[in-house]
């Protein structure tokens, strides 16, 4: 006890001393509190700028072809990635029709479903109305978003009631056609369909209901129906065929893929799916994800640094510790080696001198931690209390072993 008072009269002697470790533990524990608010504004920005820059790419056949290439199972495995928030596919084949007009001139106005469905295969088989067939193309969209062509003339589309533009994101049989065909909205017209199978045409009939026309043409496209029904229609054809004996199957393969992505921090899962999904370089991928590469770089540098440099922040403490202490307890081997003539161990001046030191630094952190009390965190204090007890015990543990002779005579 009387060893501990002694050492704390002369702790009192040294307040300049004892001032330097509170006001240095006091400055490093502000600091070590705010640091981590640097790191996460750091984090919170790097988050903001991943979901405020859109990344879009597209999936298109790499060489030329003369129906659309990309396979089916390649739409449906993008789809059910759950990687992109906004996915747009369209695919298409070549159809044959016949003017309304033309079609009650050989079945009869108002005749039945069975009736018109007769009259449309005969004149298919009729050579002499081979020019009044119409002649076009059926492109299936999942969205109307995806129909460019559908896009630049949607304030003249007229739509049957109770429809409108997602329409095309449902799987009706439905179709969107030109004026010029003479159908009205809610007629149902007969189509010949018409897709290209290991280099050959397969046709097949089939049957859709008209929600909406539009006036004049459009380059490229005729018609337009929903991708999901193309689909079912591939499906129904291709068990049609199987149950009269044939071996053809209606594979609906897509011409074009565009897509967003749902979350820019997955971007190397979908780099990797698409990676996956190119195969052996049949496919064409492309993504836009540059000026988002150009951005976080910096960023995710930063943090990087920042982060590193948390953990080199508490090294320095120790460094500290050990510095401050090392000084004090330099100029303190006279009064320690009075101690040792008192009676007292190594052992027990070196606990005394290291409980010194601790309080002093826990009045420092106390005053930090109270300076920067919205940034309290207890686990940081504590560490920082631990670093800076451990420099100092290295510091002490190197000064308190001394001769006391050596000590008395020099001081003589």
């Amino acid at each position: 006890m009387k060893g501990m008072t002694y050492l704390w009269r002369m702790a009192l002697r040294r307040k300049a001393a004892c001032l330097l470790v509170v006001i240095s533990t006091a400055v490093a524990t502000v600091f070590m509190l705010f640091y981590p608010s640097l790191i996460e504004n750091t984090r919170q920005r790097l988050d903001e700028t991943y979901d405020n820059i859109t990344v879009t790419g597209s999936i298109a056949t790499a060489n030329i072809m003369p129906a659309p290439q990309i396979p089916n199972a390649v739409w449906h495995e993008i789809q059910e990635s759950g990687l992109f928030s906004q996915l747009y596919g369209s695919s298409f084949f070549k159809l044959y029709a016949f003017p309304k007009e033309l079609l009650e001139e050989k079945a009869g106005k108002d005749a039945s479903e069975q009736l018109n469905l007769l009259a449309f295969q005969t004149l298919l088989a009729d050579e002499n109305q081979t020019a009044h067939r119409v002649k076009g193309r059926m492109a299936g969209y999942n969205s109307f978003e995806a129909a460019d062509e559908l896009l630049r003339i949607r304030d003249d589309i007229t739509w049957l009631e109770d429809y409108d533009e997602n329409c095309l994101a449902g799987e009706e049989r439905i179709c969107i056609i030109p004026e010029s065909w003479g159908y009205e909205l809610g007629d149902t017209i007969s189509l010949l369909s018409i897709i290209t199978l290991d280099k050959s045409e397969v046709e097949g009939i089939l049957r859709v209901k008209v929600v909406a026309t539009y006036p004049g043409k459009i380059t490229s496209l005729s018609a337009a129906m929903p991708l999901r029904s193309m689909e079912q229609l591939a499906e129904d054809a291709t068990a049609a065929h199987k149950e009269a004996g044939n071996h053809y199957t209606w594979i609906l393969n897509l011409e074009d893929v565009f897509f967003t992505v749902k979350d820019n921090q997955q971007l190397d899962e979908v780099k990797a799916l698409l990676q996956k999904l190119r195969g052996n370089d049949m496919l064409s991928v492309r993504l836009d994800d540059k000026t988002l590469k150009e951005t976080v770089k910096p960023i995710e540098s930063n943090l990087a640094q920042l982060e590193g440099s948390f953990i080199f922040f508490f090294v320095m403490i120790a460094a500290i510790g050990f510095f401050i202490s090392f000084l004090l307890a330099r100029g303190r081997k006279t009064e320690y080696a009075v101690m040792c003539l008192l009676g007292e161990s190594r052992a027990q001046i070196t606990m005394k001198a290291l409980t010194e030191q601790f309080v002093l630094c826990l009045v420092g952190v106390a005053i930090g931690a109270l300076i920067e009390r919205n940034s309290f965190d207890g686990a940081i204090c504590a560490v920082i209390l631990l670093c800076y007890t451990i420099g100092a015990a290295a510091a002490v543990m190197l000064n308190v072993g001394v001769n006391v002779m050596d000590i008395l005579r020099d001081k003589e």
